[in-house]
């Protein structure tokens, strides 16, 4: 467990959980966040007694400090298991899928939060659920059980179906996948998930736009529909082809401003070490 890098994610909002953790809530409570100075009849903990507080009283009555309690957050990753994340290219997208979910999970745990799971492709599929609780194995499971997952389906549209089962609460929610929708799909799930803090991590490949090759005859498989097509691919149809690519990611991104949200990119291989920049960047 030691050699895994931890992902230190940072949330502009207090949790409301009554569970103790390292984040500073907004109850009151053990922590390190002064909430109020309180009279002692209303607090009676004469270790917190604040006696500069206390002296300037002119009527000489003890206040004591009052603190924030220092809470627990849940962390639930959403995993886009249609037939598109199963594409193989310079990485394979379900093992860097598997890789993230795995770093966030062993974080979550040294975090003291929850962490929870959930996989759907038209359809939740159970068999890959963690409902969200303090689990010191959840990233143990994720290495020995998410790399058996098939990914299938020409669409993700049973995580509409998750955004009902995950807690009512604020929680920090990670969506990863391919994002190969439609628009509508997209803004759609957004809108179901725009109470929680939401991190779109978006998974990319080199090869995807490094390996086209200039001309020729080429297949071109869709893999959300499993459909091949010869085609006679010629410079003018290649950066037709990047073009489009680089058109859907600029309307990803004009839908993730719209809901406040700031994608995460992933090209190729993930490292835990710019997830964490990403939220300095995103707190700054």
């Amino acid at each position: 467990m030691i050699k895994h890098p931890l992902i230190h994610y940072r949330i502009r909002w207090k949790p409301t959980s009554n569970q103790p953790g390292t984040k500073r809530g907004s109850s009151a409570g053990i922590g390190d966040q002064l909430r109020a100075l309180v009279l002692l009849r209303d607090h009676p903990d004469p270790r917190r007694a604040d006696l500069r507080a206390s002296l300037r009283d002119p009527f000489e009555q003890i206040w004591v400090r009052d603190f924030n309690l220092n809470t627990s957050l849940k962390v639930i990753v959403l995993i886009d298991a249609s037939a598109s994340m199963g594409y193989q290219g310079a990485v394979s997208r379900l093992a860097v899928t598997e890789e993230i979910t795995a770093q966030l999970a062993l974080s979550a745990y040294r975090s003291g939060d929850a962490f929870g799971l959930y996989a759907a492709n038209n359809e939740v599929i159970k068999k890959y659920t963690l409902p969200p609780k303090i689990n010191r194995s959840a990233w143990f499971w994720i290495k020995q059980h998410l790399s058996k997952l098939e990914p299938s389906g020409n669409n993700a549209d049973g995580l509409m179906d998750v955004a009902s089962l995950l807690p009512k609460q604020r929680c920090l929610v990670f969506v990863i996948s391919d994002f190969r929708w439609a628009k509508a799909s997209t803004k759609k799930l957004f809108q179901a998930l725009n109470h929680h803090d939401v991190v779109p991590i978006v998974l990319q490949d080199p090869n995807e736009f490094n390996q086209i090759p200039p001309r020729g005859i080429v297949s071109l498989q869709d893999l959300e529909t499993g459909t091949s097509q010869f085609v006679w691919l010629r410079p003018a149809l290649k950066e037709k082809i990047v073009s489009a690519r680089l058109t859907h990611l600029k309307a990803l991104q004009d839908t993730c401003r719209i809901y406040g949200y700031n994608p995460f990119l992933v090209r190729g291989e993930f490292k835990a070490t710019h997830l964490t920049q990403y939220f300095i960047e995103r707190n700054a």
